[in-house]
């Protein structure tokens, strides 16, 4: 039977579209729900039907009859939204298509040349309704499309939910740290009240936690709120704090975790610290100075807190990891009444895998590169943290030596406050690493640009060479902790001991000759040891302890206005 608009041969040539686009027959009768006009560019193929229409989104035609009593009528012809099954042929062959009304079948074609869609040699059986090769209508496949892809969601989303109880699952089984989920059932459930807990003042605003000043059961304590929203981050210093031979002189004493919050304030999980109040080490060189001993002695400090954060060990029975910090910073050091220093804030923190690990133990890798990469604070991120080139093959190994570099900034902030060091014995206004150079508030762009693509480092006098007082060389042992090379670069253990070599100068005689990489403890155990610490995790910043923030920090500042380098 010979299809009712079998008229394409009167067609202009003027209206055949140019090879790379498909030129389909269209008409659509009237009363007929719906449009395909919009897929496709209507042309004038003189007076009357049938009309041309090049497509746009596909090549493929289409065409829809309707059977009734016998008798076919076109009901829609036109371009097809996408290319689909059935449209790699050449002709039309209609097929009957499912859910027609009673009393009527209709059939669809798809085919792939031009004007294809003209005419039908045939019309199969109406018995053969609901085919296998039936097509659906150019607007059911956008609804068929939709209801697939929400199937697919739900899908992906129940597989989300039973893998993350594998994984918990697994994790329990090997004794690491169990992933929970951040409701506030399961942190309200886990955690206990802290009924004898009193909040006296604010003293530190971060992004992920509000730091105060309280009491428990009497003792004087730092208190860090975290609020609901915020529990992963709280898990994961916590489990930082809690992981086993922690305790140091010079690493901020964990006292308890629990929940609570002040006056009307929902509670929220908190972590209990010991409380330092003379304040971060930003904060204390801002208002003092130190002499060249005493200089010393805080930069010894700090070097043997990272230097411990770093070493793998056994001690007592206890495994403690190796730990990389990743957030090293002056807001982040606090200052002992002794003026030693202790390193804080360990929410960026990660365990590292190491060679002597028990079998029942091991450190959670982070989730990815971008895990590893984004976190701290930008003006002490390592030049190969800013231009994302960290060897993640060694990933732990790579992040110690990044912590070495933020040391380095560290020392150089506090030797710039020695007057000893000085001609006049003045020493100059308390900066930053690189606010003589960027300011403030250095953007990554601006950070990159002086530390990775110029290698630049903050400036060193040279009345710091010339001082009889340095007989180690302070420039070489910064520059050998800030070297471009993180391969070149010392580690914490031999920065420790080459400020003891500077501290102690008579008990160095067992340091071994060109410390580089890594040394054999230097000095005895009989060595003088700073008293017991009084701890406070964070105090009110001025302006010039106010520096740019990385994604992964708790104190975030308002980043600089202007972006270019």
């Amino acid at each position: 039977m010979l299809g009712t608009l079998g008229l394409w041969t009167w067609l202009p040539v003027s209206v055949q579209a140019p090879p790379n686009r498909r030129t389909c027959v269209f008409f659509e009768a009237p009363g007929v729900q719906g449009s395909t006009k919009t897929l496709g560019e209507l042309l004038d193929a003189g007076a009357g039907p049938p009309r041309v229409i090049r497509c746009l989104y596909s090549r493929c035609c289409f065409g829809i009859w309707n059977l009734t009593q016998g008798r076919a009528q076109v009901e829609m012809q036109g371009c097809r939204d996408s290319d689909e099954p059935g449209c790699e042929s050449l002709h039309c062959d209609p097929r009957p298509r499912a859910h027609s009304g009673p009393g009527f079948t209709l059939f669809t074609c798809s085919c792939g040349a031009d004007l294809c869609n003209a005419n039908y040699s045939h019309l199969p059986p109406p018995g053969s309704l609901g085919a296998p090769g039936s097509q659906a209508a150019p607007g059911e496949s956008i609804w068929m499309a939709l209801v697939i892809l929400g199937l697919f969601l739900l899908l992906l989303l129940l597989g989300s939910i039973v893998l993350a109880l594998l994984q918990r699952k697994a994790h329990s089984v090997q004794g690491g740290p169990e992933p929970e989920f951040d409701s506030e059932r399961d942190w309200s459930e886990e955690l206990p009240e802290l009924p004898q807990l009193c909040f006296t003042q604010v003293i530190q605003e971060g992004g992920h936690a509000v730091v105060w000043a309280g009491q428990l059961q009497g003792e004087l304590v730092a208190i860090k709120a975290f609020p609901p929203r915020a529990v992963a981050q709280f898990r994961s210093e916590k489990a930082m704090y809690e992981l086993p031979g922690l305790q140091h002189d010079h690493i901020v004493r964990f006292i308890t975790a629990g929940q609570g919050g002040p006056g009307p304030l929902p509670p929220g999980p908190l972590l209990v610290l010991e409380l330092y109040p003379k304040g971060s080490l930003c904060h204390y060189l801002t208002q003092h100075t130190n002499d060249w001993e005493s200089s010393l002695r805080m930069a010894l400090s700090l070097a043997k807190g990272l230097a411990f954060l770093h070493e793998e060990r056994w001690q007592h029975g206890q495994y403690k990891p190796g730990i990389a910090h990743r957030d090293l910073s002056s807001q982040n050091v606090l200052i002992r009444e002794d003026r030693s220093c202790v390193i804080g804030d360990l929410g960026l923190a990660l365990a590292l895998p190491g060679l002597s690990q028990p079998p029942t133990w091991a450190p959670t890798p982070p989730r990815g590169p971008a895990a590893i990469m984004e976190a701290g604070t930008y003006r002490y991120m390592a030049p190969e943290l800013l231009d994302k080139t960290l060897d993640l093959q060694d990933w732990g190994t790579a992040l110690q030596r990044a912590d070495v570099y933020s040391l380095a900034l560290l020392l150089w902030e506090i030797l710039s406050r020695c007057p000893d060091l000085s001609p006049d014995h003045r020493s100059p206004p308390f900066q930053l690493a690189y606010e003589a150079e960027l300011g403030s508030a250095p953007t990554t762009c601006e950070l990159w640009a002086l530390a990775v693509e110029q290698r630049r480092r903050p400036y060193i006098p040279s009345t710091w060479g010339c001082s009889i007082r340095d007989p180690g060389g302070l420039r070489e042992l910064l520059e050998d902790c800030w070297d471009a090379d993180p391969e070149a670069r010392l580690t914490a253990e031999c920065v420790q001991q080459r400020l003891a070599t500077l501290t102690y100068p008579g008990e160095a005689d067992c340091l071994p000759e060109g410390c580089e990489h890594s040394c054999a403890p230097l000095c005895p155990e009989d060595c003088p040891s700073p008293p017991a610490p009084v701890i406070l995790p964070f105090m009110p910043q001025l302006s010039a302890c106010h520096s740019n923030q990385g994604p992964g920090s708790r104190n975030p500042q308002p980043a600089n206005a202007n972006p270019h380098v």
